[in-house]
Order: C-alpha cells, then structure tokens, then sequence
C-alpha cells in the first residue's frame, strides 16, 4: 500500500464530489492512515469480490490483489463502493458478529444498521479495518497468478471460509482462525473469554494530520482562501484584479479537483507562489498572514505535487508569532558542565528499532553516565506537541519528546527525555504510551502552552548505556539538498528514510540560533568545530 500514499493524499480532496451512487466515505483512505501495509482488495468475502470483479476488467482485478501497480481513481472508487456496500449489506455473519462486538449498540445502528445514518470515527474506522481484514483474505497463488478464494482447508460457504469437512483435520492449527476469534459451530466466532487489548488514543496524530494533509482540513482552507479573496478586494495594491483572479481561479479548481485537469491544477497551483510573495510584501502587518501564507502553499503544493509541503509545525502553528533576523535563543538549554560533548546533526546512526537511519538532531552526550541533567527552553515558545515511548533496547524505560514553537519560521525539539516538569506535565495531560520506539508518533498540545525562556521543561538521563540525549531544530525556510553520498545509501525501511530526507531539508544547527557568547560555548563541545554535514555550510 505504500505506493498509494502519493495518490491517497492527492485524493483527499476530490472524495467529497464522489457520484452518489459511489460510496460516501473515503476507505482506501481510512484503511492506509490505520495499516499502510493492509491491502483492501484481498479481503475475504465472496460478495465483495464478486463486486469488485464486476466493476474491474479481469487485467485490473490481477494487479490489484497483488498491488502491482499504483491504483487508479476507478480502482479506488470499486474498492470504497464495495466495502461500503459489504459493511451495510449485513450479509457475513462473520463480519457482523465481529462488529457488533468491536462497536457500541448505539454506534453499530448509527453506522451498519441505518447506512452510516451518522460519520464514522476514528475508533469506528479501527473496528471496521479490524473486522475486515480478520475475515480470511484471500491467497495469491504466484504460480498460476490465480486467486484462491480460502486457505488450504478450508471452503467458501455462505460468504465466508468454513473448513472442509470432506477433509479430516487432525489437529486445528493455530491460525485457524484471527487472534481474538475461537472457532465455534464452524465459523470464527469473537473469543469473549479474553479481552482483546487494542491501543486506542484519539489524541494521537496520524501522519496525514501531522503534515497538515487531512482530508477534513479542506473546508477549513477554503475558508481562509475566501478570507483572502476579500482581503486583496478590500485592499490598494497594485494588480489587484490579477491577484484576484489567482486566487479565484484556485479556489474554483480546488473545489473540484476530481475533474479539473492535471495541466489546470499544476498552472493554479505555481501561479499561487506569486499570492505568497503578495503577502510577505504587502501584508506583513496583517494579523492573519502566517495562517494565510501556509495555507496557499498547502493548496499549491496539493496542485502542483499531489501532495502540501511538509508542516514542521504539525498541524498546531501558533499564528501570533514573530520572525527574527538575527539569533535570538538567549537562554542555555542544559547546564554544559555536566555535557562532555555535542555530536554533530546529519549523521548516519542505528537506534531506536533502527540498523541504520539518518538524523536530523544533535546529540548531548552527558560526561558522567547515569547522572542527570536539566533541560530548559532557550526562549520564549509554545509547547506544541510531544510524544510518550517505550525504547526498544530497554522495554522498561519510559521517555518523552518535546516540540516547541520558537517563532514564526523554527521549530525545535528534545528527545530522550525521562521525567517532564510536574507543572507542565500537568498542564499537558496524560499521554498515550506507544510501544514501537522509532515509529512512534506525536499527540498535539492544544492549544500551546506557552513558556517563558530559560524555564525547565525536564530531566533527563538520557539513553541508558550511552547518556545520549537529542537536540534538534528545523527552520521552514531551509532547503537543503541531500548529499549524493547518503542519497546513494541504502535504509531497512525506505518509509521511514523517505521521512528523514524530508526533514533533512529544513533542518538546522541549533547552536546557531544562540547569541554570540552562548553560541561559542556550546560549539567548544562540537567535534572539529562542524554543526553538521560537511556538504552544509
């Protein structure tokens, strides 16, 4: 499913001009935000399948069970309607079981019982991905590229996977049926005599919502557009029908992208850059700039690339900012005493799950390890979002990561941190604990707490072993291009080294934002006096 995403988050938009007669919610969407491994055209139910082999050409249906190429609109359009009709028809005993066990009685009527009478949320997603791929999906025979409609042993009957009792199982296997599900009068039936434990957490951002590319943030772009619109109309400036007419023309083909032309969207979209050097220029002292400025560029990018430029902000920018010419952290961020040395960003590290990945942060490395030191803010910022995990090489330990706000244009963040301030931690809330050290992901802070410079955020320790602890800082106008020599390397996991080359790009050397006297202490601890790659000057 990876290679969906480009075409999952081009499409986050055009879901809403769907023909009625297609399905009204966007599940190849939902499905790749919960599992992007999960393949929606296996799942294991004869009517689904039948739907989709009615609607593909036999060529298309191939490649789409085995994901060979990238799917096409009609594709996903035949995957949306038939779960939705599969899901509201009620017709697998199987699937409707599991469902009514994973849903509240209030929920499964709202949803199944009356056809999505009310929008499914994030937890209702969860259950339904859930139920879904549960069912038996379907086996590709490579050999033949043939599917198989059930696993060896087993027989379609009544639009799901019974075993064959023309054939002797000695013995039931484990896999027999889901984990959860015990199999009962011939069918996978929820097994209620163990709970199923699920990690649940609304507060929890997706990837589509940290990078600012939610499917439901769109109304609230075409709002800010339209305030745009009225601002240039209400204004002075020189060219105004011009810019009128960018905008305009933008919001037109933005409100129908689903049948407006590649060529239409990508000369709206390029044509908007200029609307963004508009209000740097001219609308400086406009409250609402920021909040204009990176929504134009997310519906550029959207036109222009498929998808909007990564939001180092996470979704959560603090509007009422301001943008500084010259280095303004006037605060230390840890006693340097207690630090025997500070190791450049941009190196090449394992870590974390991870053999092998690209950072974009310093290192604090402490001098005594197993001591702990102090962790404070550099200057005035906003607390926007933070994180809770276990670390992979020590199942016991517990850390957090901060991300803060420091102006318009710079984010910075420490990592490995063990114990966060009681009177912050209390004003942040609980967070939830994810297990998976390197793809756990941030819970926003809403709002932003804001903190005044030089105040204490943690303690920490750093990583056990080693005394490492992370330092980062990423500034939005940064573009750094990727030296040919890591380019050429190759990651375990090309997902998770396609989102470091991206943050690659708008990181920074953090030292460098310290005033002059600062700033030479800190870089007294640096290796051979360099920040960070040697490509970056």
């Amino acid at each position: 499913m990876k290679k969906l995403l480009g075409i999952v988050v081009l499409g986050l938009l055009w879901c809403n001009f769907i023909n009625t007669a297609n399905a009204n919610i966007y599940w190849v969407y939902e499905f790749y935000k919960i599992s992007p491994q999960s393949n929606i055209f296996i799942i294991g139910d004869s009517g689904y399948q039948e739907c989709l082999k009615s609607q593909l050409s036999e060529k298309e249906y191939n490649k789409a069970i085995k994901i060979e190429v990238n799917m096409s609109k009609k594709m996903e359009k035949t995957a949306d309607t038939c779960v939705e009709k599969l899901l509201i028809s009620q017709k697998n005993p199987v699937l409707q079981e599991c469902l009514k066990n994973e849903l509240s009685e209030e929920r499964y009527n709202s949803l199944i019982v009356n056809s999505f009478s009310k929008k499914p949320k994030k937890n209702d997603f969860k259950a339904f991905q859930k139920c879904l791929f549960n069912l038996k999906t379907l086996i590709v025979d490579n050999s033949s590229n043939q599917p198989g409609s059930c696993p060896e042993g087993y027989i379609l009957e009544n639009n799901t996977c019974q075993p064959d009792q023309s054939k002797k199982i000695t013995k039931q296997q484990s896999g027999t049926c889901p984990e959860g599900y015990i199999l009962k009068n011939n069918t996978c039936q929820p097994d209620k005599s163990k709970k199923v434990t699920e990690q649940k957490s609304n507060n929890i951002l997706s990837d589509e919502e940290a990078y600012g590319s939610k499917k439901s943030y769109a109304d609230m772009w075409l709002k800010t557009m339209d305030e745009i619109s009225a601002l240039l109309l209400d204004s002075e400036i020189q060219n105004k029908q011009k810019y009128l007419d960018i905008v305009n023309n933008a919001i037109s083909i933005f409100r129908r992208m689903e049948s407006s032309t590649i060529d239409q969207q990508k000369s709206a979209g390029k044509q908007l850059v200029e609307v963004i050097n508009l209000l740097e220029k001219d609308f400086q002292k406009h409250k609402n700039v920021e909040q204009y400025k990176d929504v134009v560029g997310k519906i550029s990018g959207i036109m222009t690339g498929g998808k909007p430029p990564v939001d180092i902000f996470l979704a959560n920018k603090v509007w009422d900012c301001k943008s500084y010419s010259e280095p303004f952290f006037t605060h230390h961020v840890t006693d340097l005493s207690k630090i025997k040395k500070i190791l450049h960003w941009g190196s090449i590290r394992g870590g974390g799950g991870l053999k092998k990945s690209l950072k974009t942060h310093t290192y604090m490395v402490i001098k005594n390890k197993g001591s702990e030191v102090s962790v404070h803010v550099p200057t005035d910022s906003y607390l926007i979002a933070s994180g809770k995990y276990t670390l992979h090489e020590f199942k016991d330990t517990i850390q957090y990561s901060l991300i803060f706000q420091a102006s318009c244009d710079v984010v910075y963040y420490f990592y490995h941190l063990d114990k966060i301030e009681p009177g912050l931690q209390k004003k942040m809330g609980e967070l939830a604990l994810q297990e998976i050290e390197h793809k756990a992901k941030f819970s926003p802070i809403r709002p932003p707490i804001f903190i005044k410079g030089g105040e204490l955020v943690a303690k920490t320790k750093g990583v056990p072993k080693s005394g490492w602890w992370d330092f980062g800082l990423l500034n939005k106008n940064n573009n750094n291009k990727l030296p040919k020599r890591i380019a050429k390397m190759k990651f375990p996991e090309a997902e998770t080294k396609a989102q470091e080359v991206e943050r690659f790009g708008f990181a920074d050397c953090p030292y460098d934002y310290f005033t002059e006297d600062l700033k030479k202490a800190y870089y007294k601890k640096i290796s051979k006096n360099r920040c960070g790659p040697k490509e970056i000057k």
